[in-house]
C-alpha cells in the first residue's frame, strides 16, 4: 500500500504543474480574445462613421456640381469651368430587380 501512495505522490506535482500551466495559457488566451472582440467592435463603429461621412461628402459634392451646371446655363465663368473640366452629371444605372423565388 505504501508503494501506491508513494507513486501517486510523485505523479501529483507534474500533473498539477501541467494543469496549472494549461489553466494559465487558456486564461490568457481568453483574456486576449475578449480584448480583441472589444477592439473589433470599436473599429467597426469607426468604419461605419467613416462611411457615413464619405456619403455625406459625396452628396454635398454632387449637389455642388449640379448647382454649378445649373449656374453654367446663365454664367460664362461657370460655363468655362464646366467646359474646362468636362463636368457632367450622369445618372447611376438602375439597380436590377430582385429575383423572385418560386
Amino acid at each position: 500500500m505504501n508503494e501506491i501512495t508513494e507513486s501517486s505522490d510523485k505523479a501529483f506535482w507534474p500533473i498539477a504543474l501541467v494543469a496549472l500551466s494549461l489553466i494559465l495559457v487558456l486564461g490568457r488566451d481568453l483574456y486576449v480574445s475578449s480584448k480583441q472582440k472589444v477592439m473589433l467592435k470599436q473599429i467597426g463603429i469607426q468604419q461605419d462613421q467613416g462611411v457615413l461621412q464619405s456619403r455625406q461628402v459625396a452628396a454635398n459634392f454632387e449637389k455642388m456640381m449640379r448647382d454649378l451646371l445649373q449656374l453654367a446655363q446663365t454664367d460664362t465663368d461657370a460655363k468655362a469651368i464646366v467646359t474646362k473640366y468636362g463636368i457632367k452629371i450622369t445618372e447611376p444605372p438602375a439597380a436590377p430587380a430582385p429575383a423572385r423565388s418560386k
